[in-house]
């Protein structure tokens, strides 16, 4: 009996293992067919494709899970092995502050506890990702305009462009060597310069790219020098940088008033807490004192979406 019980264990046991494999394999299957129709598309139909990968199309990539595609694919600057842990901290340190201020404003838990925690944690994290996207793109902006000048000098010397961006890409760290080493790989698999610099562009999502890949393709059809060109699109590029330095080194007293006002009422409330403790309990051991506590903290949350709302819509 006991043999029995074993051989039917292990026979349950392979079963299991055939079944993963065989959905291991297909999982892989599938993903190189989506790759394969990426691929495709473009090779297919030419610089006109409507195809806009999540990914890069020909660079050999890891196992990627589907968070980390998703990832990519919304913010393709950042690195998404870096990004989780710090979007994983992120929610769970907002977490933690919305469950303090639960307890803090003196709210009853109940079932709306749990999905407004997860709400929390879905917007840190987002928020996160969003500012590790926002900073590889102002890093981006900022070596750009050296990265052109090299490939100008290079073409001065006689260096054909996309020989010169190839050399350039080499060395030129994250973010603008990937987004150059992208475009050559597609170059080497076969795509036409129109289409590899086209597919970039669509997947990095950045006007200053977008205008250096429009330059390469007005002069690979019209034809002409190119050295011009390019010292054009680095002044171009140095000159709206130093406009968003600008506007940013304005609005620098702005954003620190902001700040201070809304660090403004937890520093009074602790030294008065420490001054005279007896006012500051009246706060938290009587109903009015706990609706008042409630309204300001909600005042000062809706004044600040208010003022990030404003900024942002004067930024775009």
């Amino acid at each position: 009996m006991t043999l029995l019980l074993i051989a039917i264990g292990g026979a349950v046991w392979l079963a299991i293992l055939a079944v993963g494999i065989v959905l291991w394999q297909r999982s892989r299957d599938g993903r190189l067919r989506e790759r394969i129709k990426q691929a495709a598309g473009p090779l297919s139909k030419g610089a006109n494709a409507e195809v806009e990968p999540e990914e890069s199309i020909f660079r050999q990539t890891e196992r990627r899970s589907r968070l980390s595609r998703a990832i990519t694919a919304r913010y393709p600057l950042i690195n998404p092995r870096r990004a989780i842990p710090m979007m994983i901290l992120a929610a769970l340190g907002a977490s933690i502050v919305a469950w303090l201020a639960i307890w803090l404003l003196q709210f009853t838990p109940g079932w709306w506890s749990m999905p407004l925690l997860g709400l929390v944690a879905y917007v840190a994290a987002r928020m996160t990702a969003s500012l590790m996207q926002k900073r590889k793109e102002a890093e981006f902006i900022r070596q750009f305009p050296e990265v052109v000048d090299q490939i100008v000098r290079l073409a001065r010397a006689g260096v054909p462009p996309l020989e010169a961006m190839s050399v350039v890409a080499q060395d030129t760290p994250p973010p603008a060597g990937p987004a150059l080493e992208e475009v050559c790989e597609g170059l080497n698999a076969g795509l036409d310069a129109e289409t590899a610099l086209s597919l970039t562009s669509r997947r990095i999502r950045l006007a200053e790219f977008t205008l250096f890949a429009s330059v390469i393709r007005l002069q690979r059809r019209a034809g002409g020098g190119i050295s011009s060109s390019f010292s054009n699109l680095a002044d171009t590029l140095r000159e709206n940088r130093t406009i968003s330095l600008k506007a940013r080194a304005s609005t620098a007293q702005t954003r620190l008033t902001l700040m201070v006002l809304t660090a403004m009422p937890v520093v009074v409330l602790a030294g008065q807490s420490f001054i005279s403790p007896e006012s500051v309990d009246i706060l938290f051991d009587t109903e009015k004192g706990v609706f008042m506590l409630r309204m300001g903290i909600g005042m000062i949350v809706v004044g600040l979406l208010v003022a990030r709302g404003i900024g942002a819509r004067f930024q775009t």
